[in-house]
C-alpha cells in the first residue's frame, strides 16, 4: 500500500525591532489555500474588523513570547486581545508579508545527510 505525501509545515519566526525588541512571533507561512482567499476577502474588506485577528489567531498563530503586566499572554484569540493595536497590526502586516513572499528556508543537514524537515525561518522585521 502506497503512502500518500504529507504536506509539511512551513513556519516563520518574525523578530522585530525598535520598541518590540526581543518579541519573537512564530507564524505558520503554508496555510490550506481556502484559509488564505478567506483571508484576502476579509482583509479587502474595511468593515472586517475582528475577523482578521480571528483567522490569524486560529491559523496563523503558532507562537509567541509576549508578557504583559499580568504575565505571559497565551498565543490564542483571547491572547491577542491584549496586544496593543500598533503591535498587533504590524504582526498581520509581516504575517502577510511572509506568506507572500516566503523567506528563503534554512535548511540544516542532520547527522546521516538528509535534511531536516520544518526548518524554522527567521524573519527581521521593523
Amino acid at each position: 500500500m502506497a503512502m500518500g505525501f504529507r504536506l509539511p509545515q512551513r513556519n516563520a519566526r518574525l523578530v522585530f525591532s525598535g520598541d518590540y525588541q526581543g518579541a519573537e512571533v512564530v507564524v505558520r507561512l503554508n496555510l490550506p489555500i481556502g484559509t488564505f482567499m478567506e483571508f484576502q476577502d476579509i482583509v479587502a474588506d474595511p468593515k472586517s474588523g475582528v475577523a482578521v485577528y480571528e483567522i490569524f489567531a486560529k491559523s496563523g498563530l503558532v507562537s509567541w513570547n509576549l508578557e504583559d503586566e499580568a504575565g505571559a499572554i497565551p498565543a490564542t484569540m483571547e491572547g491577542l486581545r491584549r496586544v496593543d493595536p500598533s503591535f498587533a497590526t504590524l504582526i498581520i502586516q509581516k504575517w502577510t508579508e511572509a506568506i507572500q513572499n516566503p523567506p528563503v528556508p534554512l535548511v540544516e543537514t542532520s547527522a546521516n545527510g538528509k535534511s531536516l524537515e520544518g526548518a524554522l525561518v527567521e524573519t527581521a522585521t521593523g
